[in-house]
């Protein structure tokens, strides 16, 4: 059994309204990142963010405490986050671009106004800089596990039932992710 998902709902039995303070407290600042990583920009992840929150809600007593709560949170979101495009018929190409513009004018930002920094600081920001462009323009498939698994660091079993997929294809996934990078990486002439 797991210990804090029993935790979770021992507490949310014992005071509802303190139970739901504490998830959203624990677990606001990793769904809102997992949101915008998902999202095209800041106001559909907050969106996102949202109703995810409010099915979490609806949906607390059909949580089994046998589960991870965060892999529970995250497939929700991710079950959101696909229903609300397929409805739009946006679904395959809303997340093709994980950073809103504050983001990307931010982030190039860093690159170009790194002349006080030291070198090694230089191109550490550039090098992050060109991982994250290479991640944005892969497909679907890719991103989204790079981002379950870099970003979030989940591992792969928690993915596997995130995305409903095997843990064998979410290793493969990754993999080919990483080769696709690091293709990217090579034809825009980053030897890194």
């Amino acid at each position: 059994m797991n210990v804090e998902s029993r935790y979770i709902l021992q507490m949310y039995n014992n005071d509802r309204e303190q139970g739901l303070e504490f998830l959203v407290d624990k677990y606001k600042d990793s769904l809102y990142k997992f949101s915008l990583h998902l999202c095209k920009n800041s106001n559909e992840a907050e969106d996102l963010f949202q109703d995810t929150w409010i099915k979490v809600f609806k949906n607390i007593n059909t949580f089994d405490e046998n589960k991870n709560f965060q892999t529970w949170l995250f497939t929700i979101c991710m079950n959101s986050y696909k229903d609300r495009y397929r409805k739009s018929k946006r679904w395959l190409n809303i997340i093709r671009d994980y950073f809103d513009n504050e983001e990307k004018q931010e982030e190039m930002g860093k690159v170009y106004s790194t002349e006080n920094l030291p070198e090694e600081e230089t191109i550490k920001d550039y090098e992050k800089y060109m991982i994250k462009k290479a991640v944005k323009t892969l497909k679907d498939e890719y991103r989204i596990p790079l981002i379950l698994y870099y970003f979030q660091q989940l591992s792969y079993k928690e993915i596997s039932e995130i995305l409903s997929i095997p843990e064998g294809t979410i290793k493969s996934r990754l993999n080919k992710g990483r080769k696709l990078i690091k293709d990217y990486m090579e034809v825009n002439h980053y030897d890194g």
